[in-house]
């Protein structure tokens, strides 16, 4: 009997391919070698990541490279029209991930990258008369009560910009220059059509949300200064502040049990993480997170960098949020599974991560109070609206940086900061610091997109379940959203999920939401 499936398996399979046209048939190889090659890829990427030496990922990439940079077949592939839209779609992904592809592994481009990549892996900054790598800075600016060395590590961020500065406008330059030839677009243009959004409509929310949301900032500037007891609130002050809201809070965050924790998030919603093909590990990488799909479904390695408290809870719980679509993800081929919309990824992650922020979670797995929990959810609100504007701060100086890589970017940085911040920037050159730029550039309009998809999926979820989810909610969340990948648009998934486009609406409403009085 088992002989007899295996030969109608066969038979099928043949008779499939034998109905596919020659451009179909080399889509399908095409696309198996780069599901391979992206699996070196990955690997490659989870040791460089962790800063282990004699890694690289030229040879692959240069092979990545031969796969899409075929002139012949992408002649043929843009001239080619599918009647079925699943092969349409997978026609119109494939030509955008070649002129992606075409881009980031150009060997000069690739040169830089990694040598800013090793360089800043390397980079120590001296705050206080002692050497501390990144995750340790990062530390300072949000625990370190000491001001003077708050105000210390704020400024040696522009260590990274000395070093690193004329390389990446070198890279720059570079994408622009490759772009044009590969596209006839910017290289901005070009990345923002590519992950599911376009420039106008990116700066267009950005607007919206900072300025429906401008009242409850400047509260929240006036809160700080009270507070802290000081003079003039200062860029250093900002992401220290909110440690200060919720000290016992803090305190309860323990490193060594939030994995555990974690997992059991998930778990409400019906997902067994024992049964999930992941791999945890913490440790000191550039990102506060990094979660990569060595082959989606079945191996996704998790790494996450060693900060403190809630920032290393929530960051836990967001890339778990990756590794659930990572895991559950179903698309008919590889170009489709590859090519999810970014922003959804990162609202998958969002939407685990704001868990935490829901009373029901945090009394009962991370044991707080309902008097913490309460104390918590309000800190949220406040802190979303600062990491928000420094999302969209950064966001925005990359868009008009690359629109001359040459001008003075530090005077760029410093207007778009204090737009932003509504605190003086004081000139400081510390715009190299953001890893994005060099690593993953044109990014982190996603995660001011994720968090628009999060709220707006919550809203989604409480409306159809009601506050306490269980399973049913899960499986809700499984079917809309965690099995898709590249088939449907970013609109076309929301509007399924949840009944509307993407929309700002629940993210404001969220972070205008003062807590009642008692």
């Amino acid at each position: 009997m088992l002989l007899r499936v295996i030969w109608v398996l066969l038979f099928a399979t043949a008779a499939f391919a034998a109905n596919l046209s020659p451009v179909q048939s080399t889509l399908d190889a095409k696309e198996n070698e780069l599901e391979a090659l992206n699996a070196k890829y990955w690997l490659n990427q989870y040791q460089i990541e962790q800063g282990i030496a004699g890694v690289s990922n030229q040879e692959v990439e240069a092979r990545i490279r031969q796969v899409v940079n075929d002139p012949a077949f992408l002649k043929q592939l843009e001239g080619a029209r599918f009647s079925d839209p699943i092969w349409q779609r997978r026609r119109l992904l494939f030509l955008a991930a070649a002129r992606d592809s075409q881009i980031s592994t150009d060997a000069g481009l690739v040169k830089i990258i990694e040598s800013i990549r090793k360089d800043s892996s390397a980079l120590r900054y001296t705050i206080g008369g002692k050497q501390l790598d990144r995750p340790e800075l990062d530390n300072v600016l949000g625990h370190e009560a000491d001001r003077d060395l708050r105000r210390e590590a704020w400024y040696a961020k522009a260590d990274h910009t000395k070093l690193m500065g004329d390389r990446l406008r070198q890279a720059m330059k570079l994408r622009n220059q490759l772009a044009q030839r590969y596209t006839g677009q910017s290289y901005p243009d070009f990345m923002l059509q590519r992950r599911a959004t376009d420039r106008a409509s990116v700066l267009r929310w950005y607007e919206q949300i900072r300025s429906a949301t401008q009242p409850e900032y400047l509260e929240l500037l006036a809160r700080v200064k009270k507070d802290l007891g000081v003079e003039t609130v200062e860029a250093w002050d900002l992401e220290y502040y909110f440690s200060t809201l919720t000290p016992g809070i803090e305190a309860k965050m323990k490193a060594e049990s939030t994995w555990e924790q974690t997992t059991r998030v998930p778990a409400v919603l019906g997902f067994d993480f024992k049964k999930l093909p992941v791999e945890v590990k913490i440790t000191d990488i550039t990102f506060g997170g990094y979660t990569m799909p060595i082959w989606y479904g079945k191996e996704i390695k998790m790494l996450v960098s060693n900060h403190q408290g809630v920032l290393f809870v929530d960051t836990m719980l967001h890339e778990a949020g990756h590794a659930l679509h990572f895991s559950f993800v179903r698309e008919p081929s590889y170009i489709l599974r590859e090519n999810y919309p970014p922003p959804m990824d990162e609202g998958l992650g969002q939407t685990l991560s704001l868990m935490l922020f829901r009373p029901e979670i945090s009394t009962t797995i991370y044991g707080l109070s309902p008097e913490d929990s309460k104390a918590l959810v309000e800190r949220r609100r406040l802190q979303s609206n600062y990491d928000l504007r420094v999302l969209m701060l950064h966001s925005e100086f990359e868009l008009e940086a690359y629109n001359n890589p040459d001008q003075d970017l530090t005077a760029v940085h410093d207007r778009i900061c204090s737009k932003y911040l509504n605190v003086d920037c004081h000139g400081a050159a510390i715009w190299g610091y953001v890893p994005f730029y060099f690593a993953v550039p044109v990014y982190e309009q996603n995660y001011v997109l994720g968090e628009m998809f999060g709220y707006q999926v919550h809203h989604t979820l409480d409306r159809k379940f009601g506050r306490v989810w269980g399973a049913e909610a899960g499986n809700y969340l499984h079917d809309k959203f965690l099995v898709r990948g590249g088939s449907l648009t970013l609109d076309q998934i929301m509007l399924e999920g949840t009944g509307e486009k993407l929309t700002a609406d629940y993210l404001i409403r969220a972070l205008k939401a003062r807590p009642k009085s008692d």
